[in-house]
């Protein structure tokens, strides 16, 4: 019969664990999300898209065809969508694996530092210029309340992740060194 460890380290470990995988499958959830809600705002503001590209295009002096400028402004967004969603999946995979047991690699928590930044600086960057954006159509920041919501939502989560996973590996630490001492005794 196997006995479960009730001491707080235990518990914290536990608790920890469990903290890593849901936030790990959130992320993931929500930059899938991120992609489908971009990909289906380009489809249905590709007029204004267009216009947008259109106007920086004559600017600069670039003569392309408006079916021309949606597939190079569809292949850049794609190209940016995929780094971001690998990006959040490694995350949210390196998470839930270590919430697991399986992963104990500190690289994924920098990585998850570096998004926290970002997201913390396009947040307020989207707030405070809001007025003064030009419309973009899908390309411009989406400054709705909902959207706002979900951005914030992932900020926490992702910071739930850091400290969770520091938690982890503190218990962890504490319980290897007490299990040391009671052998040596």
């Amino acid at each position: 019969m196997n006995h479960i460890n009730n001491d707080m380290d235990h518990i914290l470990m536990r608790r920890s664990q469990n903290t890593l995988i849901v936030v790990g499958t959130g992320t993931i959830l929500f930059s899938v999300w991120t992609v489908v809600k971009t990909l289906s705002s380009f489809v249905l503001l590709k007029d204004e898209v267009i216009a947008s590209v259109r106007n920086t295009a004559d600017e600069v002096g670039f003569i392309l065809s408006e079916q021309q400028l949606f597939y190079i402004v569809l292949v850049i967004m794609l190209i940016f969508l995929i780094l971001f969603l690998a990006v959040r999946i490694y995350i949210g995979m390196s998470a839930i694996s270590e919430g697991r047991g399986l992963r104990k690699s500190k690289g994924y928590l920098i990585l998850v530092v570096i998004v926290i930044i970002i997201n913390i600086t396009t947040v307020a960057i989207s707030l405070f210029s809001a007025k003064s954006q030009e419309s973009l159509g899908a390309l411009s920041k989406d400054t709705s309340l909902s959207s706002l919501v979900i951005e914030l939502t992932s900020i926490v989560m992702a910071v739930e992740m850091v400290f969770a996973a520091v938690r982890l590996r503190r218990a962890r630490l504490r319980v290897s060194q007490s299990s040391v001492q009671k052998e040596q005794e």
